[in-house]
């Protein structure tokens, strides 16, 4: 696999430590998976939403902190005791977290909700400040979008959290339904987009976005804002807002990308190809999106409960896992024949194509051939990359010293 520039880091430990600790917790999440999607086991309700926000707090927000350590951190004056702990603690946390979402819906959730929420505005408060005169690329802006939404989803969830537990708060029942658009819609999609970019153009990191680039990040940013307060409000004319922004950053993100994703070869071990495909399932993603919102805005709970998961699902497996184990297969040291690179990636793009394909068909057969296939092969690439990464001499990539000032053709 094309490996993105290995130099030491200064938050080369940290950053291995959260992407392995990542990968770990993500196991759990990938069977849960499996023995769902066949009806093999029927889980109750806390054991789907632990397998729920691993994929998103122990998976997709871990793999954030540890793009923004490598992409923020690129000096040794970064290294601070407090964020080093914090970066340390971060996926223990999480971890405390889900284990809250497996046994109670008690006053236990959102205490360990509020400390994740602490950590999760430590590091975005880390981020902006380190973002402050630096040349700033699409995966800087796609990072620090992630980080911005996952402070207010953070929010949402502990309101939401107080909600069940003590349902005599008056918390509004909104807020049930504003933390998940607000994860899905404002968090994923720009992380999505950073994580694609990153791997199939590992050097666009040191290049500065432009008025397109930053337009790119910003305008799904924005739709997810006016989802979240759309459906707080029940203000039906935000919820539509987001459509427009949503495509226009999605046509953006293709015409600044597609040019590069011709050249790219599916038949190489390559990050490349993982950021073409994360790509194609962006429009599959927002595409579901603009279908769900235009026929359902204005009663969500008619919404098809498999529209309903082939949306998170494009957007989780075929955009977010693809990408972001391309993205640790790069900085993954682990010796291993190109051909488990091949299986990995080819099963993973033709099991979620055909998970999405048979939610959205509501083909049964499509689903119980695509799943296993989908989760055997996410389930061999965490273990050849957790092996990778506990190797000694295994470091992160670290972006050039970045000047204050420069320029860049993103």
């Amino acid at each position: 696999m094309t490996a993105l520039p290995l130099r030491p880091a200064p938050f080369a430990t940290e950053v291995r430590l959260i992407l392995t600790a990542a990968m770990v917790m993500f196991i759990y999440t990938v069977v849960i998976g499996i023995l769902n999607g066949l009806d093999l086991v029927e889980f109750d309700r806390k054991v789907l939403l632990a397998h729920l926000h691993i994929g998103t707090l122990g998976w997709i927000t871990m793999a954030v902190f540890a793009g923004s350590l490598t992409l923020f951190g690129s000096d040794e004056a970064a290294r601070q005791p407090w964020l080093i702990w914090t970066a340390r603690l971060a996926p223990v946390i999480a971890a405390l977290y889900n284990v809250a979402f497996m046994t109670t819906a008690g006053i236990a959730r959102p205490i360990l909700g509020t400390l994740m929420m602490l950590v999760i505005v430590v590091m975005a408060g880390w981020g902006f400040s380190q973002a402050r005169g630096r040349v700033l690329s699409v995966p800087h802006l796609g990072m620090l979008a992630g980080l911005a939404t996952s402070v207010v989803g953070a929010v949402l969830g502990v309101l939401l959290g107080l909600r069940i537990s003590h349902p005599d708060l008056g918390i509004a029942e909104t807020v049930g339904e504003a933390h998940p658009a607000t994860m899905v819609v404002g968090f994923l999609i720009p992380v999505g987009m950073a994580f694609a970019e990153w791997v199939m153009r590992p050097g666009s990191i040191a290049e500065r976005a432009s008025r397109l680039g930053q337009a790119q990040i910003g305008l799904p940013f924005l739709g997810g804002v006016a989802v979240m307060l759309g459906i707080l409000l029940d203000a039906l004319p935000l919820i539509m807002l987001s459509l427009p922004l949503e495509l226009g950053g999605l046509l953006i993100f293709l015409w600044r990308i597609v040019p590069q994703a011709r050249g790219v070869s599916w038949l190489t071990a390559s990050t490349e190809r993982h950021g073409v495909v994360a790509a194609i399932f962006l429009v599959v993603n927002i595409s579901i999106f603009v279908y769900l919102i235009g026929n359902y805005a204005e009663d969500f709970e008619a919404t098809p409960r498999r529209l309903l998961l082939a949306l998170d699902h494009s957007i989780f497996v075929g955009v977010l896992t693809i990408a972001i184990i391309g993205y640790i297969g790069s900085l993954s040291r682990a010796a291993r024949s190109p051909i488990v690179d091949h299986v990995v990636f080819g099963g993973m793009t033709l099991g979620v194509s055909a998970f999405v394909a048979g939610l959205l068909a509501d083909q049964d057969v499509m689903i119980r051939a695509g799943k296993p296939v989908l989760g055997a092969s996410i389930l061999l690439g965490l273990a050849v990359h957790i092996m990778g990464m506990v190797r000694a001499g295994a470091l992160p990539p670290s972006p050039r010293r970045y000047p204050r000032e420069g320029c860049g053709t993103a």
